[in-house]
């Protein structure tokens, strides 16, 4: 679970990188990694996946992956 704090950070990164919507993260197994998942559409409109994954990495404190949404995932809201 993170703060307060830091989901608001989460959310301005990605503002900055270019999403302003509702934020899903695949199911966690495991607290060391979190990966974020996002529409097809918003996912290539972003402006770097590279920097917003470090930008994220940093601020949760564990290894993040920023990816598009495929039929794969059950993607969950972001807590």
């Amino acid at each position: 679970m993170f703060n307060v704090g830091q989901r608001a950070a989460v959310a301005s990164a990605f503002r900055l990188a270019g999403y302003d919507g509702p934020i899903h993260t695949l199911p966690v197994d495991d607290e060391t990694e979190r990966g974020f998942v996002l529409e097809s559409e918003a996912f290539r409109a972003l402006r770097s996946v590279r920097d917003l994954a470090q930008v994220l990495t940093q601020l949760l404190g564990c290894k993040v992956w920023v990816m598009e949404q495929t039929g794969e995932w059950d993607a969950v809201p972001f807590r």
